[in-house]
């Protein structure tokens, strides 16, 4: 275990990942920091970066799931160049205004390679970060940020948390279980959602597709979910100006890329900026479950 890395300060087993087997928490060891293990005796290794794989073979349903690592490693590349600062600031203030402000338990449900966090961090050293996504690789490259947040791999679907356990629940561009993260909120907790507004990137799309059909989001899967109630959306939307190669990213980041012709793909490799729109809603809801 890397001499930077700095666990968050557990105030009862049932604050940390719970065993994916039997559903007992999981500790760290103190003869054996590197592993934690149930009193049913199932043990899990942190990799040497600084996280947990708590996602079981036979919940995987491919070989490697999630984003693919080009998209991964291209979002990476994007959002370190601050093109969607303002969003970043936006999520900031969203869970720093939630109730508990600095003292509580934030976790990224699909927290990707780690941007969002370690904004969070940067924003405060008192927060107790978790972040999950089911890509392994994602998971690895936020841990290198050694940012002192608890990692693992798993599905957000099937979440390694125990009931009642989170203060705020981020989503950002991810789908999630509305009952998952009901269930892990307090009751009166937070869960704020980062979805797409209807010009997003309408300057990118406009170079692939003939016609484009607006964004409507990803939290539909709320909109009947009677456990959350919303509370306020945020509209942002800005200008942007992509340069060079960051231009080649910001597609392979998005499903566009998989919907764009070779040749597009090359004329847009090309540019030496695209000047686009970015549109987010940041959706805040309440959880009246419990």
């Amino acid at each position: 275990m890397s001499n930077t890395f700095v666990y968050p300060p557990l105030r009862s087993t049932r604050n940390n990942f719970k065993c994916p087997n039997c559903a007992r928490p999981l500790v760290q060891l103190d003869e054996q920091p590197q592993t934690w293990r149930c009193d049913n005796n199932h043990s899990f290794d942190m990799a040497r970066e600084g996280y947990l794989n708590l996602l079981l073979a036979q919940h995987k349903r491919s070989r490697n799931p999630g984003d693919s690592d080009e998209m991964i490693r291209s979002r990476q590349r994007f959002l370190g160049a601050g093109y969607y600062r303002p969003l970043s600031d936006a999520i900031v203030s969203a869970v720093v205004n939630a109730a508990g402000g600095f003292e509580q338990r934030v976790v990224d449900l699909g927290c990707g390679e780690g941007h969002y966090l370690q904004q969070l961090r940067e924003a405060s050293s008192e927060l107790t970060l978790l972040g999950m996504d089911i890509s392994k690789l994602a998971v690895r490259l936020a841990a290198k940020r050694n940012m002192n947040a608890l990692l693992a791999v798993d599905s957000v679907f099937n979440i390694p948390l125990f009931d009642n356990s989170i203060d705020t629940a981020v989503s950002v561009f991810s789908p999630i279980s509305a009952d998952e993260t009901a269930r892990i909120l307090k009751p009166g907790g937070t869960l704020i959602m980062v979805g797409p507004g209807e010009e997003h990137l309408s300057g990118l799309t406009a170079l692939i597709y003939q016609q484009t059909v607006p964004h409507r989001g990803n939290n539909q899967v709320l909109e009947n979910a009677p456990q959350f109630a919303l509370q306020q959306q945020l509209d942002i939307k800005q200008s942007i100006v992509v340069n060079g190669t960051d231009i080649l990213d910001l597609l392979k980041m998005t499903p566009y890329y998989w919907h764009s012709r070779p040749e597009q793909q090359q004329m847009l490799a090309e540019l030496d900026k695209l000047e686009t729109i970015i549109h987010f809603y940041i959706t805040v809801y309440h959880n009246q479950s419990g």
